[in-house]
């Protein structure tokens, strides 16, 4: 008996205001994509967004505090190798 296949691919049908349709084509061009492929990830994107907005993360009390203490303490200097490779010059950069 024949394998089935499965879909690969599901098409999906939009409609869109022309000014809305000439940024995404805008944005689309400027990036090298397709339309299609540029609305694509912009959806995926939003998805993984919202996704992750709406994530819970649980944690002990004790974790909460020392989460906290460690957000709101002030900044440290970083250490002095750390400042001078962020001084240097990129090696790509003339």
């Amino acid at each position: 008996m024949a394998a089935i296949n499965a879909r690969k691919e599901t098409p999906v049908s939009m409609r869109f205001r022309d000014d809305d349709l000439a940024i995404i084509d805008r944005g689309a061009a400027l990036t090298g994509l397709s339309r299609t492929e540029f609305m694509r990830r912009a959806a995926v994107q939003e998805a993984q967004a919202a996704i992750l907005n709406a994530s819970v993360i649980r944690v002990s009390p004790d974790a909460s505090e020392a989460f906290i203490a460690a957000i709101e303490a002030p900044p440290v200097a970083a250490p002095a190798k750390v400042a001078e490779r962020l001084q240097r010059q990129a090696p790509w950069e003339y």
